[in-house]
Formats: C-alpha cells, structure tokens, sequence
C-alpha cells in the first residue's frame, strides 16, 4: 500500500477548506439574491411597463449590497481579498445568467441588451464585495494592532 506524499494531503485538505468556506459564505447571499432576482423577473413579466423603474441606478445599491455582503463574510470567515473576489465572482454569475437568459431571451429584451446588463451587475457585485472585505479585513489589522499596546 502507498501513501500520499504531505504535500498533496495538504494541498488536498486546502481545497477542501477553500470550497467548504466559498460555500457557506455563498449560502445565504445566493438563497437572497435568487428571490430577489425571481421576484424581480416576476414583477416585470406582468407589468412589463415596470421595465423602466428598474434601471441600474436603482439595482446597483441592492447588488452593491449583496457584494459587500459577500466580501465582509469573506474575510470574516478567514479569507483574504482574493477569496472575496472569488467569491463575488461566483456570486455575480446569477445576475449574468437572469439578465441574459431571463430578461434577454425569455422576456424579448435581446441578448446584447442581457449582456450588457448582465456584466453590469457582475461588476457591481465585486466592487462590493471589495468594500466588504476591505472594510473587514482594515478592522482585522485595526484589532490586532490594539493588542500589541
């Protein structure tokens, strides 16, 4: 019987951590990005004329929001910045794929119009999830300098 070098049983265990931790910081804010996002499709495919209410001015606090969500838990779950920009990276897909399948193909906006709306709100979640995560990890750096006096 062989055995596993150390190493790979570390990287191994790493990618176990990194997935269990993307994981549960995900959980919640992609469960409330999911309602929000089918309550959103479900408003505009009965009043449709609701279309021009929902402009990215008005969706870009609710997905800044769910960014900063996401970076804050990030960090706050061990991680550092990149960990939150994967995070926010994953996060942002569900925008991409309501936008351009959801509003661009079924509700007939077309799909350059889902794309660009689409990318928009993927960028506007991971420049959230910078906020979070810097505004966690700066309170990080803050705490541990208190207790060195």
């Amino acid at each position: 019987m062989t055995t596993m070098p150390r190493e790979m049983d570390r990287s191994t265990a790493l990618r176990s951590s990194i997935a269990t931790t993307l994981g549960r910081v995900l959980l919640w804010p992609m469960v409330s990005l999911l309602i929000t996002g089918a309550a959103h499709f479900m408003l505009e495919a009965i009043w449709p004329d609701l279309r021009t209410f929902f402009t990215p001015a008005v969706l870009a606090p609710l997905l800044l929001a769910y960014g900063a969500w996401t970076g804050y838990r990030a960090a706050a779950s061990g991680g550092n910045i990149l960990t939150a920009i994967v995070a926010a990276a994953i996060l942002g897909l569900l925008p991409v794929a309501l936008d351009i399948v959801g509003f661009g193909v079924i509700l007939g906006r077309g799909v350059n119009t889902g794309v660009l709306s689409g990318v928009f709100g993927f960028a506007v979640i991971v420049f959230g999830s910078l906020v979070g995560a810097g505004f966690e990890l700066s309170g990080l750096t803050l705490r541990t300098d208190d207790r060195r006096g």
